[in-house]
């Protein structure tokens, strides 16, 4: 009897940790569950700006060389916050054949900000220029955050978007593919008016 409480503690704590890693991860099986998971996982890591997950659930080019700029610097962290802050993704039908996902997504609308942003450096400095300023504290806190103000004042979006994205497998999880129609979708448009600015400095 003495050892009943016991052993009963430890079936609880395997049970909870069981339950916790499955929840960590969906896993690499392609089917509606995973891939739900996955698309809500992906919201979460661009609203947060959380690298790590960004990283892990999604395969971007543009946010592959925005990620490798930032460098967890604190000015950027802020940025895509404010960028995707406003992200809403809804599954609207998965395709599990063409392994594809349709979502509709909502966001502020951004591309004009964003344009003029890029487009006042541009006039301002070469790109040999900003790639060396992108270790300045003080034009990071200058120029970013004025930027950082303009998104949060934004309006949203007249109409939600419809993208499709790839879904492939990777090492432990799903990753979504996101191609240069999704990544405007997402981003509001602030993505491709940068990419369009600085493409060559990225």
């Amino acid at each position: 009897m003495k050892h009943m409480p016991k052993n009963s503690m430890c079936i609880f704590l395997s049970l909870l940790m069981a339950f916790s890693l499955s929840a960590c991860s969906a896993g690499t099986e392609l089917n509606e569950q995973n891939i739900n998971w996955t698309v809500a996982k992906v919201e979460k890591a661009l609203k947060d700006f959380d690298e790590k997950d960004l990283k892990k659930y999604v395969e971007s080019d543009t946010l592959s060389k925005i990620l490798a700029v930032s460098n967890g610097k604190e000015q950027f962290e802020e940025l895509g916050e404010a960028i995707f802050d406003e992200l809403s993704i809804k599954v609207q039908s998965i395709n599990l054949e063409e392994a594809t996902v349709t979502v509709s997504v909502e966001n502020r609308d951004l591309y004009q900000i964003a344009a003029d942003f890029a487009q006042k450096l541009s006039n301002n400095y070469t790109e040999f220029q900003l790639l060396g300023m992108l270790n300045d504290e003080d034009f990071l806190n200058n120029n970013l955050s004025q930027l950082t103000e303009q998104i949060e004042a934004a309006p949203m979006q007249q109409k939600p978007q419809t993208v499709t994205l790839s879904v492939k497998k990777g090492a432990k999880n799903l990753v979504l593919v996101f191609d240069e129609e999704s990544e405007n979708a997402v981003s509001g448009g602030a993505l491709g008016a940068i990419m369009k600015t600085f493409s060559a400095s990225l």
